[in-house]
């Protein structure tokens, strides 16, 4: 009944509950609208105000964009591969071994056609847990031993022997008490005072030397240069400085490919003033000429050539190498004054357009300056433009391009360098190029060539280079083979099936094979062989058989050559 009491109401009562209704409707709606409109530019603003707030400082993204052209935890191929840098690890300071050996195949030289088959080997061995270590230099000739020299040291003594010139072991105790020995040696003492050597000044300098090696093979000296450096940089707060020195304006964005993707760069105009390099060029100049711990360096090298000189009854002329360091650093502060005082008048403000992709790297840059050169009462403005673009790989450099133009009115040089490469965790090839063109009245140009491909598959490797000159080559060598033996950074075994040399346009030509290896010490590190000759206390007549022995093994071995009737 309800039902049809409702469908029974009259019309017009029915009409007007319905326009009554979507006016209350409309109205809410619009209040709604316009609160909803509101939020939303609200919002923007403050999403717009938050992105101003947090956006980075361009002088930031373009600092940030140089340093992260090499990255800690970028790929490293080399190292990936064979692991390099556990090899320099072990090379300064575990028990190890290495050599090498080559041999002439085949030459383009008459002169030299008579050695084929020939060659040398070269073997080091380092025990720094005993200090003690050997050397071995042997030379073969058309596939005979013809001789070899060994060299040991451990114990304070300094041991040789030949075997092939004499029977003997050549011995010398460079421990405690050397200067006394050979003071009373027979034959080397009156020599040495005679040609006024300070004979107490060798055994002290000797046994020094003898410590220093003993303290290297311990592992306890180290260099500190790179320290130095960071130091400086840290300092002089370089960055700070470039920050507030350079000018950064934003450009327009670009398009580009990098890591074989296309991407979208962002762009900043940076103009660097001449003011700052001049700066820099001052206060790094400042800082290297007197650092204490760069001046001690110098002066230690310095004294130990000094003292030699003094001990050998050299020329000093009276001055210590406390005076030499002086004058040495007077004339080296003169010289860099002379320079600065150059640039200053030549340098001029840098203005780059500098790319950088969304992760921060530095993608292109490309810039111009001019340079003033002043001759006389007359000034050469040299153009100087450059650019750079790095293209990626597996690390940011691995493919590049980069040119530098330098031009006035009556020259120009173009250097254009690429380089590319690739790296699949396996294979890994590098290709670089250095072009040089010069043009004024004459036309000069140089290129320089380097190529290499190693696949750990199989170990197979080439590396070549050229140098030519307006077309003609000046050199190129071509080496060629297998890694036969790898252990990432503790050994490796490197057969080399050819190593080609070639030089003005194949005028010349020798072609050479061989092996290098490094591993872990694979055995005790013992004396050579032979009649100890201790060559501080021999006499003059064993010193004369001596000298006879060697003349007669000499004759001996000029007679299997057929040097000899």
């Amino acid at each position: 009944m309800a039902f049809e009491e409702l469908d029974n109401r009259p019309q017009d009562e029915n009409i007007e509950t319905e326009s009554q209704e979507p006016k209350k409707t409309k109205k809410k709606a619009g209040v709604i609208a316009a609160v909803a409109a509101a939020g939303v530019i609200a919002a923007a603003g403050g999403v717009f105000a938050f992105i101003k707030v947090t956006e980075k400082d361009p002088k930031e993204i373009v600092i940030q964009a140089f340093e992260n052209i090499y990255t800690k935890d970028q790929v490293d191929p080399l190292e990936e591969l064979f692991g390099l840098s556990g090899f320099a690890e072990n090379a300064s300071g575990a028990d190890v071994e290495r050599g090498v050996t080559l041999t002439l195949d085949s030459s383009s030289s008459a002169e030299l056609d008579m050695f084929t088959g020939s060659g040398f080997k070269i073997e080091g061995l380092y025990d720094r847990t005993n200090k003690r270590s050997r050397a071995n230099v042997g030379i073969v000739y058309k596939g005979m031993d013809l001789f070899h020299a060994d060299a040991y040291y451990g114990e304070d003594t300094l041991m040789a022997a030949v075997p092939e010139l004499s029977s003997k072991l050549f011995s010398l105790d460079l421990g405690e008490g050397l200067a006394k020995r050979l003071k009373d040696s027979p034959v080397l003492g009156p020599m040495l005072e005679e040609n006024d050597i300070d004979i107490e000044g060798i055994g002290a300098y000797m046994e020094e030397l003898a410590d220093s090696v003993d303290a290297e093979a311990a592992g306890t000296e180290t260099s500190d240069l790179e320290d130095i450096a960071k130091r400086f940089l840290d300092g002089w707060q370089a960055r700070e400085k470039l920050k507030e020195a350079m000018t950064v304006e934003k450009a327009e964005k670009k398009t580009f490919v990098i890591d074989e993707q296309e991407v979208n760069l962002k762009g900043y105009q940076v103009q660097i003033s001449k003011e700052f390099m001049m700066e820099f060029l001052r206060g790094s100049t400042d800082f290297f000429l007197n650092d204490e711990e760069l001046k001690e360096i110098y002066l230690n090298q310095l004294q130990q050539s000094v003292r030699m000189t003094e001990l050998m009854g050299g020329m000093t002329y009276g001055m210590s190498a406390e005076q030499m360091y002086e004058d040495a650093m007077a004339d080296m502060t003169g010289d860099v004054e002379e320079m600065i005082d150059f640039l200053d008048q030549t340098l001029n403000d840098v203005d780059m357009t500098v790319y950088v992709d969304k992760k921060g790297r530095l993608a292109s840059v490309s810039g111009t300056t001019v340079l003033t050169a002043e001759s006389g009462v007359e000034s050469d403005n040299i153009q100087v433009d450059f650019a750079v673009e790095l293209k990626g790989g597996s690390y940011l450099t691995q493919n590049l391009t980069a040119d530098v133009k330098l031009k006035n009115e009556n020259a120009q040089v173009d250097v254009e360098v690429k380089k590319q490469g690739s790296y699949d965790g396996t294979q890994l090839t590098d290709d670089i190029s250095l072009d040089i063109d010069a043009k004024s009245e004459e036309d000069y140009s140089i290129g320089i060539v380097y190529t290499d491909t190693y696949n750990s598959d199989g170990g197979d490797y080439h590396v070549g280079t050229s140098v030519t000159a307006n077309g003609y080559l000046i050199a190129d060598l071509s080496l060629t083979g297998v890694v036969s033996q790898l252990e990432k950074g503790v050994s490796a075994q490197v057969d080399i099936d050819e190593l080609r040399v070639v030089i003005m346009n194949e005028t010349g030509r020798v072609t050479l094979s061989g092996e290098c290896y490094f591993r872990p010490l694979s055995e005790e590190i013992k004396t050579p062989e032979g009649e100890i000759f201790d060559v501080v206390a021999a006499s003059e007549e064993e010193w004369e058989a001596l000298g006879t022995e060697v003349f007669m093994k000499i004759l001996e071995i000029s007679s299997q050559l057929g040097m000899t009737d």
